[in-house]
């Protein structure tokens, strides 16, 4: 099965991955991992950022400051978006269809999973969910000033907007032994063989 797992910031989306992947063997893909790569280690991507939003070249790429760029002004976002967007889209079709073809369980972690039009690509999307004010608690207990949070919200759709999209919504207000059951619940409906 090839399975697209989605949600909004500070939803627990990671939690619920690996929940998942703890209980049933998948291929993972993770874009948010692919991104810190690209902008560690791949060259072409890491010199079209620096031209795009004139960083300096001395040294490694400064994630904090183009964070603060990014999440503060929509348009540089959707320039960032364009450079880094094809780039992980090209590496998880490719694993994509490697599982599909070898018969291998998929799971692909895409946080812009709706707003890029990704979600035909799988056989089921999964949502993790969770209320804006839960949202914006958990980002500034990791220390984000809240215009920061404000700017990185807006940067994603709202948990609304993706709801009626998926086929599969997970609520993640509560428990960690909540969101265990929920788990379970979910993959013996998508593999009740293994059930």
């Amino acid at each position: 099965m090839l399975l697209g797992l989605t949600g909004g910031l500070a939803t627990g989306k990671s939690t619920f991955r690996r929940l998942l992947t703890d209980r049933m063997p998948f291929t993972v893909f993770d874009a948010d991992a692919c991104v810190h790569e690209l902008l560690a280690s791949d060259t072409g991507v890491i010199t079209a950022v620096r031209q795009a939003f004139q960083l300096p070249t001395a040294s490694p790429l400064d994630r904090t400051t183009l964070r603060q760029i990014v999440f503060t002004a929509p348009e540089e976002r959707r320039r960032l978006e364009q450079i880094v967007h094809p780039v992980v889209r090209s590496h998880w079709k490719q694993l994509r269809s490697a599982c599909a073809s070898d018969g291998r369980n998929f799971l692909a972690d895409i946080p812009l999973l709706f707003e890029t039009g990704a979600e035909a690509a799988f056989d089921a999307t999964i949502l993790v969910a969770a209320s804006a004010e839960t949202q914006r608690r958990r980002l500034a207990a990791r220390g984000l000033p809240p215009v920061l949070i404000e700017g990185m919200l807006a940067s994603q759709w709202t948990i609304g907007q993706k709801v009626p999209l998926a086929d599969h919504v997970i609520w993640n207000d509560g428990s960690l032994a909540e969101l265990e059951q929920q788990s379970s619940l979910l993959l013996a409906q998508l593999f009740p063989r293994a059930a």
